[in-house]
């Protein structure tokens, strides 16, 4: 990850961005405080991603120093847990844009994704899990606790969805409502999807090393 990047990557990081920023805007109008934590709980995560960027530029700048001059605004608005500085998150998206910009024509774009398209492909994969895993989750728990079941708290609802990623056999019968249920084979086909293309990648990658070492050497 580097402070420029691919522009698949960039795009990554402009759609989490946008993420936080829209789950910022909702979260006002969200009455239930589980619900609430639960979107927390997947912005912490995104956090992490945001400093990991950081470090990672930090750490392959040339000057440390003239990094630092605008980095830190991305350090300070990446923090977890501090509300406050949550919206400074706008100033990495004018970043990100203003990236994509110097590409100048959507066929710029498309080439250099092209170029990556194994990360491009992964870098989305990850994304919409990502959007699976939180919509379904606090979905689930808006059903599930008005039916008075056994998911009604942030920690079962974020645990039942990581089960159905896993597709465990004990997440399916948690669901009691038509709604989770329908929830619950959403979110399972999703870890199946998603597992199906991770051994993809897996068996590519063994070929590709099979066939370098069959090759000849001259």
């Amino acid at each position: 990850m580097t402070e420029r990047g691919s522009a698949a990557y960039q795009l990554f990081l402009l759609f989490l961005s946008i993420y936080v920023l829209s789950t910022l805007a909702i979260e006002p109008f969200i009455e239930d405080a589980e619900i609430r934590r639960v979107l927390q709980f997947v912005d912490f995560g995104i956090c992490l991603v945001f400093l990991l960027d950081f470090f990672g530029n930090l750490y392959r700048a040339e000057s440390k120093l003239g990094y630092l001059k605008w980095g830190w605004i991305d350090f300070i608005s990446s923090i977890p847990m501090i509300d406050p500085l949550r919206w400074g998150r706008l100033a990495r998206v004018i970043r990100i844009l203003r990236f994509l910009r110097t590409l100048r024509s959507g066929k710029e774009l498309l080439r250099a994704i092209s170029q990556h398209r194994i990360q491009a492909i992964s870098l989305v994969v990850v994304f919409l899990t990502l959007i699976a895993y939180a919509t379904c989750s606090s979905l689930i728990l808006k059903y599930e606790s008005e039916a008075g079941a056994a998911i009604n708290t942030s920690r079962e609802a974020l645990w039942w969805g990581f089960l159905n990623i896993l597709n465990a056999k004990t997440s399916i019968d948690q669901a009691i409502t038509a709604e989770g249920q329908i929830l619950t084979i959403v979110l399972n086909k999703v870890g199946l999807l998603l597992f199906a293309y991770l051994n993809a990648l897996i068996i590519s990658w063994m070929v590709g090393v099979r066939t370098r070492s069959a090759k000849p050497v001259l």
